[in-house]
């Protein structure tokens, strides 16, 4: 009980300290609103996730008027993004939106010129005026000076991991992929990258019980890059960025990236601690075509090209002088782009799978997202002309071009993997080989030989014959280069897609009508007593025990009836292991 007077000091000493309490709780309380603020915000703009089709600007209003990204506090991780950001949103190209579609415009294909693709028949493939290409040279140029050389505190040092990009379709497909993985005896830890909050929360059960069962975990994109960033590009993220995204926000400092339809079928492990891995820092794999990049972009992006001298024949190189020019006036028209000095090398780049080192090649990673943020109309169209797969594939190996960094790009040819029907084979995965194999044979049975001292002398063309007799025996299709990853690409390994192609599904059977990979088989190890395993009998197993044995829940099965779903499943596991 308060005594009837108080001394005046120790009046004004409780007030004091009242004030203090009030104020306390007055700010805890502010604090919490403005939070509360933020998250409900951030759930109606991440209700757009990419693998949704619906959008509501209204939202993107409202989170504009009611929030101000400076009230907000930031990690040092999240202010190194929002510089960053801020960057790339300065290399947009000040062209209207509704003018950008036909910036650059592809001409008719009966209009182009034929043959190898020379300097000549690359430009004849498509028009971009003068005011263009100088406005794309003035942001390219600012990007290219402002951003780091590194990507800081982005990533815990001396790390290995895989990345997938997940969310709806794509997490079972990551799932189905990272239990071949986990066959292979990989142990690296795994990160799937969840684009949206609104990912996250429609698989909790996937992200907090399933994965973590595989040293698995997820990674929400937003939670990387912070509300300053999110605010801002939440609207702009889709399709192929996200690849890019995933890159830039694991915590792994050496990253398999792999396409969440691709299998892989040999242990990766290794692959992190190979001499190649460390004298590279950077390691792709081939498309089926020749590269296909406008010479405009390398005026574009400052890049010289040195049309007096080729320095390679296709996919492998020559032994130059390094000051000498090499090709008369016919020559120099003569020669395909790519094997031109400064020109990024052929063959075009399948981006399914890639190593990549965060420390050695941060600044790659960071021109990429450049090249991928504002793909679509801009960058994409350059990196391919219209060529097939134009996307994010070739923006790797050219922003390593453009920035003078190392890396291998695989020599062997694409296994292709497919079934005939009436006659006429299709297509469907890709199978590509071991990186350490290939380029212990092709050091061995090309560069080093193509390479010695003697060979310096000697005329191109001369090389160029080398080249094709060292070629006779074809060892591009070796098979002592084991396919290292299966690129399933079309049709995708998902039960609920191919039940409903009439072209391959049987429904009288309620089965498949072709083996889609027809019998392919592979060992996982280099020893030849070691039993095959069937590829495509495997997948649908795992699929079996996943879907039906299991019953794990995947949103992208969640409004199918499970028990039909696995009728089909069992059918194929049974007529397959016949």
């Amino acid at each position: 009980m308060f005594p009837t007077r108080m001394p005046r000091g120790k009046l004004r000493l409780f007030g004091v300290l009242l004030l203090i309490v009030v104020l306390f709780f007055t700010a805890q309380q502010a604090s919490k609103d403005k939070y509360k603020s933020l998250s409900d915000a951030f759930t109606k703009v991440e209700k757009y996730s990419p693998f949704n089709s619906q959008k509501n600007d209204k939202a993107y209003q409202e989170l504009d008027l009611k929030l101000k990204v400076e009230d907000y506090k930031e990690s040092p991780e999240h202010e190194f993004w929002e510089k960053i950001f801020v960057i790339l949103n300065k290399g947009k190209a000040d062209i209207p939106q509704d003018e950008m579609a036909s910036a650059i415009q592809y001409i008719e294909k009966s209009k182009q010129k034929k043959g190898q693709n020379t300097k000549d028949v690359l430009l004849s493939k498509a028009y971009v005026s003068a005011e263009v290409i100088k406005e794309f040279q003035k942001k390219h140029k600012i990007v290219l000076d402002e951003l780091p050389s590194d990507l800081e505190a982005t990533y815990k040092p001396n790390t290995n991991g895989i990345v997938f990009v997940g969310g709806g379709r794509f997490s079972w497909l990551t799932y189905l992929s990272l239990l071949s993985l986990r066959a292979t005896g990989s142990e690296v830890p795994v990160e799937v990258m969840m684009p949206t909050y609104n990912d996250y929360e429609n698989e909790l059960e996937f992200c907090s019980v399933i994965l973590p069962k595989l040293n698995a975990a997820c990674v929400v994109v937003p939670n990387s890059l912070g509300s300053a960033v999110m605010l801002s590009w939440t609207k702009k993220f889709k399709s192929y960025q996200f690849k890019s995204l995933a890159l830039i926000t694991s915590s792994f400092q050496n990253i398999l990236l792999l396409d969440s339809d691709n299998i892989l079928i040999q242990n990766p492990d290794s692959i992190f601690e190979s001499d190649l891995f460390k004298e590279y820092g950077m390691i792709m794999w081939p498309d089926y075509w020749r590269r296909t990049t406008s010479p405009v972009f390398y005026d574009v992006a400052g890049v010289k090209i040195n049309e007096r001298k080729r320095v390679r024949s296709s996919r492998f190189s020559l032994n130059v002088d390094k000051s000498e020019a090499n090709l008369d006036d016919n020559e120099m028209h003569a020669v395909p782009y790519h094997d031109l000095e400064g020109a990024v090398p052929d063959l075009s780049t399948e981006s399914g799978q890639l190593f990549i080192n965060k420390a050695t090649h941060g600044k790659t990673l960071l021109l990429s997202l450049y090249y991928n943020i504002y793909g679509p109309d801009q960058f994409y169209k350059l990196l391919s002309l219209g060529a097939p797969g134009e996307g994010d594939k070739d923006t790797f190996a050219t922003a390593a071009t453009v920035l003078n960094q190392k890396f291998y790009q695989i020599k062997s040819h694409i296994k292709t993997i497919g079934y005939f029907e009436d006659g006429n084979f299709q297509g469907v995965a890709m199978g590509q080989k071991n990186p350490v194999k290939d380029y212990e044979l092709f050091k061995n049975k090309f560069y080093e030989p193509i390479m010695k001292e003697e060979n310096k002398s000697k005329p191109v063309n001369d090389q160029i014959n080398m080249i094709e007799k060292l070629m006779k025996d074809n060892p591009l299709n070796s098979d002592k280069i084991p396919v290292f990853a299966m690129h399933c690409n079309f049709p995708k390994l998902d039960p609920l897609d191919l039940i409903r192609r009439d072209s391959i599904y049987d429904k009288d059977k309620n089965q498949l009508k072709y083996k889609l990979y027809n019998g392919f088989s592979f060992r996982r190890t280099d020893n030849k007593n070691e039993p095959k395993i069937d590829f495509e009998l495997q997948q649908w197993k795992n699929m079996q025990n996943v879907i039906c044995k299991e019953k794990l829940y995947f949103v992208h099965f969640s409004q199918v009836d499970n028990n039909e779903l696995c009728k089909f499943v069992d059918n194929q596991v049974k007529w397959l292991s016949k």
